[in-house]
């Protein structure tokens, strides 16, 4: 059996994550070829305040997102909100490798651009100008793509999210799962 082939229900194989690094760098080079034509060259302005990774811009883009990815794991959760599982993905983020989060953060730019996101996902529409039915919308069909380069930034993008998100204490206490087995030996009696 081919290793590198994969069904939508499997994660994101390292060929996978190779095309998804090769081709959203292309479609980034070149829409920022085109961005900078147009405005000029703007600096980055670094991490968001109170984040150390994600930047106001990727905050504005993923934020719409995460009710629906998280699929009622945020209502599980007394009083979280949607920057609550940001904030979740940004510790998720000091773990992983720079290569990593810089592949992460060439998608999150690609999805900037209107062109490149109704490629990708599509839709024309930030994610932020759609209501939580067109939101659905997006989600279902970006994830049924029969693009292969969009299936995979699908799954680079929400595996890690809905992961980061999961292993906060109280979120995986909303999975049903009760953590892990005590040690009966090991308690004092």
């Amino acid at each position: 059996m081919n290793r590198d082939s994969s069904s939508p229900r499997d994660g994101v194989s390292r060929r996978g994550f190779l095309k998804l690094g090769f081709w959203g760098a292309t479609a980034l080079t070149l829409g920022a070829g085109g961005a900078t034509l147009l405005t000029g060259c703007s600096g980055d302005p670094g991490p968001a305040s109170g984040y150390r990774h994600l930047r106001q811009r990727d905050l504005e883009l993923l934020r719409p997102l995460m009710a629906p990815l998280l699929a009622g794991g945020l209502d599980a959760v007394a009083g979280a909100g949607p920057d609550d599982a940001l904030k979740a993905f940004d510790r998720l983020l000091a773990g992983g490798s720079e290569g990593a989060r810089g592949q992460l953060f060439q998608l999150l730019d690609l999805l900037q651009l209107g062109a490149a996101r109704w490629w990708v996902t599509g839709t024309w529409a930030h994610f932020a100008d759609q209501d939580e039915a067109q939101l659905q919308r997006t989600l279902a069909e970006w994830s049924g793509s029969d693009n292969g380069f969009a299936q995979l930034a699908f799954k680079g993008l929400t595996q890690p999210l809905m992961m980061a998100w999961y292993v906060t204490p109280d979120a995986g206490l909303g999975t049903g799962y009760p953590g892990p087995p005590l040690n009966l030996a090991a308690r004092p009696e």
